[in-house]
């Protein structure tokens, strides 16, 4: 009978374990999410407010928090021309700039994170 007690407790403890190891998986999960989230909402405010403006700065700082900045890259396209027929008139026209915005896969992870093998850069542009 001790010995039957001694396995319960030892299934018992494997099965916390493992519950313990998934729990530290979602809280990182969630937290990286929410970094990411921060980010997507920070690079569409910049792209809204600025547009073709941010064209000539390179980069822009993205203020997640009082202590917690990232850089951002901007990169425009060319403004391509295209025709427009109306009437049997037909007038060239320069469609808009595309504007993107880009953090790197290792700028998203906090302090003590790895980016891991499959992690993508961030990027928001007014193509999308």
């Amino acid at each position: 009978m001790l010995l039957e007690s001694l396995v319960a407790v030892l299934i018992t403890s494997l099965i916390a374990g493992g519950l313990a190891h998934v729990q530290s998986r979602l809280m990182a999960n969630q937290r990286a999410t929410k970094v990411e989230r921060l980010v997507v909402g920070q690079l569409r405010e910049q792209l809204q407010n600025g547009g073709t403006g941010l064209c000539g700065s390179g980069t822009i700082a993205l203020a997640l928090s009082s202590d917690i900045t990232r850089q951002a890259q901007v990169e425009c396209g060319t403004a391509p021309q295209i025709n427009v027929a109306l009437a049997g008139t037909v007038m060239p026209v320069e469609a808009p700039r595309e504007v993107g915005l880009s953090v790197r896969a290792a700028d998203l992870e906090l302090e003590g994170d790895d980016a891991g093998e499959h992690a993508a850069d961030l990027l928001v542009s007014s193509r999308q």
